[in-house]
Order: structure tokens, then sequence, then C-alpha cells
């Protein structure tokens, strides 16, 4: 009896053993393919496949978003060419040299940066920080750019870490990203004794913007609100919804979502539990502004009700544009949703 109680604890220990490092295989898969810039080694061409079905590419499908973003980025391009850009570096606490783009009001398309001699040392009192999304760049951001470049505004574009030009092999989804957020606006301020600055970001960026306007010891002075466009309440149970919508059993989905969250503790120490705006967003001094699509599948327009519901300002707002998908109030709705950050902006200097 001794004996076959001894071999059905060991078949159940291995049981176990096997589930973990099978489900720890699949976490580091799932990990290595948005949150590193390396791949995982065995992550074959059919995984990728299978990913680029689920809802996480869904938006990258819809013309009315990606051919104003391409549009954009070979335009970005051209002005860089042009010169039109101040291009900024900086060294992160870490370690990481990261890459940025200023683009001063008054800096226009075709005409010549040198052709006098203060021609662009007069800057406009409003800045806005523009943060991308997961797997973008600067230059993807090129559409919101020109929005406020027209209207009179200093912009400032960064590639975050591990992203275009920016060195960095991990993304923690905006924990260690606002930590970089606060050098760059230091950055700005000091560079350019800017007054009044806001900051808009996209999905991941989105959330790097709360993050950064949480942490008070490094909420600069001169940031006046946030605006934030489709971020996600809690990274985590965005990461099971999406793994979910590959596997069909949520069982399995959190099994792999707890390998990444492993994977992601080993590499950067920060645990997926940490990646919830939703736990700081009533922490934030200064006014935010949200948007999300009606029809969000990556990000559920339900966590943009929950950041709000957290929200304990009156100047405080959730703006939700229907029919659009993720990021993609700006393009279903441009006049818009330019003119609720005009007048959020309005309300918040």
């Amino acid at each position: 009896m001794e004996a076959v109680f001894s071999f059905l604890l060991l078949f159940s220990a291995l049981i176990l053993l096997g589930w973990f490092l099978f489900f720890l295989a699949a976490g580091i898969i799932v990990y290595h393919s948005s949150m590193s810039t390396t791949p995982a080694a065995f992550e074959t061409r059919s995984i990728l496949e299978a990913e680029k079905k689920t809802v996480v590419y869904s938006h990258t499908k819809d013309p009315r978003l990606m051919d104003i973003v391409n549009e954009g980025r070979a335009r970005w391009e051209t002005y860089r060419e042009e010169g039109l850009f101040d291009e900024l570096s900086l060294v992160t606490h870490d370690g990481l040299s990261l890459s940025g783009y200023y683009w001063p009001a008054g800096r226009n398309p075709g005409l010549n940066r040198s052709s006098g001699p203060n021609r662009f040392s007069s800057y406009p009192e409003r800045t806005v920080v523009l943060l991308h999304a997961l797997m973008d760049s600067a230059s993807g951001m090129n559409y919101l750019a020109e929005a406020y470049h027209q209207l009179g505004w200093n912009v400032f574009s960064p590639d975050m870490r591990s992203h275009g030009e920016s060195e960095g092999k991990y993304r923690t989804l905006g924990i260690r990203e606002s930590g970089d957020l606060a050098c760059w606006v230091r950055l700005l301020v000091e560079r350019y004794a800017l007054k009044i600055i806001f900051i808009h970001g996209v999905s991941m960026g989105a959330a790097t913007g709360l993050f950064y306007g949480a942490g008070k010891k490094n909420l600069h002075e001169a940031v006046k609100g946030i605006i934030s466009d489709s971020s996600y309440s809690d990274y985590r149970e965005a990461l099971i919804k999406v793994v979910e919508s590959m596997v069909k059993y949520r069982f399995l989905a959190r099994s792999i979502v707890f390998g990444a969250n492993i994977t992601s503790i080993c590499h950067t120490g920060v645990r997926f539990g940490r990646m919830s705006p939703e736990k700081i967003t009533h922490t934030i001094p200064v006014p935010i502004l949200l948007f999300h699509g009606q029809k969000d599948v990556l990000i559920p327009v339900g966590m943009a009700r929950k950041l709000f519901s957290r929200a304990v300002k009156p100047s405080d707002e959730m703006v939700v544009v229907p029919e659009a998908p993720h990021v993609g109030a700006f393009f279903y709705a441009r006049d818009f949703y330019m003119q609720k950050i005009m007048d959020f902006v309005r309300r918040s200097t």
C-alpha cells in the first residue's frame, strides 16, 4: 500500500512538473512575441501566423486607420530629411540610449531651417508629448503630430525603449517607460523652457502616460494634463483575453499567461500585476481625458470604463467613439477628437 501511495505521489508530481514546464515554455513564446525584440529561439512561423489571426492585429487590417498611419510615416521620414526635428537623446538610469524628436511650432515643411538667425527661437506655450503603441515608433505617431503642429503646438515624439532607434530588449508596458518619460520631460523643460505640457499616449503609450501621472515624485509641474487613448486597465486580464482567443479555453490561457508572467519577472523584474493602471488612476493629480473605440476588441471598452470609474476629479472625462476599433477614435471622428482635446486643454490650463 505504501508503495502504491509513493507511486501516485511521484506520478502526481511529474504531472505538475510537466504542466509547469509546458506552460512556462508557452508563456516564453507569448512573452517574446510582443514584449521582447529577440523572439524565442523555438518560436515557429505557424505560431506567429496564428497570432496574426487573433484580435491582436485586427485593427491593423482596417484601411481607415492604416492608410493614414502609413502615409504619415512616409511624410515623417521626409520631414526628418528636411531637418524639421531636433533629434534628441538621453541615457536612462539603467544605461539605455533613447532617441526622441522635437518639432517646434513654426518649423514647417518646405521651409529652410537656417534661413534666418532667430527664425525658430520663439516657442509657443503649448507642447504635446506623443507616446506610441507597442511595436510602433515615433514615426507612427505622425498623424497626431501633424494635427497638433497645424494648431501651433510644439510636438515631441520619442522612440520608447526597445522601439525604433532606442535601445533595449524588453518592454514593461508602461512601468519602466514611465520613468523614461520623466527623464524626457525634464530634458524638454531644461532645454526649451517649456511651461505647458500635455502627455498624449495611445495603447501602451496611453498606459505609460497614466503611470507617469501617478508618479508624484516624477510628475513635472509643467505637465497640465494626460490624454489616454485605448489604454488597458489591467494588462494581465487583457493578455488572458488575447491568448484565450487563440487557445479557446480560459484555464489554458491563464496558465500560459502565468508562464509569460514568470518570464517577465526573470527578464525585467516587473510582474504583470504591476501593469495595472486601474490601481493608480485615482492618484493622478492632473486632469485626465480618456478616449476609446466602442468596437475595440483588443482592449474592450469596459476597460476604459474601469479606468474612468477610478478617476476622482471633476475635470476628468471619458469619450467613446462609436464604431471605432483599437486606437481608432481619431480616425473615425478626427474633428470631434481634436475638439475634445482643445476643450480639455482650455479647462486644464
